[in-house]
């Protein structure tokens, strides 16, 4: 059973880079196709976490989620443009 669980996520982790560069290629842009791999990464920690059971692979799933949070919010941020000067403040 322990190979099986090993070879999903090493199969999630492929399914994710491919899903990935699918996704950035159809134009979702690199947040989405970040969102897309940290998706299937996540999936593949948690995985591995089934087998593991220590609390260092609780600690690598817990950072791999944390890291993609912060990492989908970053690229949602929108900048907003700066407002055009008056006229005759240069």
């Amino acid at each position: 059973m322990d190979e099986v669980i090993r070879a999903a996520a090493a199969l999630a982790v492929v399914m994710g880079l491919v899903a990935a560069l699918a996704a950035l290629l159809r134009g979702g842009g690199p947040g989405g196709a970040m969102a897309v791999l940290l998706d299937f990464l996540v999936a593949a920690g948690l995985l591995r976490l089934s087998l593991a059971q220590t609390w260092t692979a609780i600690a690598v799933a817990t950072l791999t989620i944390v890291i993609r949070k912060v990492v989908v919010a970053g690229f949602s941020l929108r900048t907003r443009p700066a407002a055009p000067l008056p006229a005759g403040s240069d």
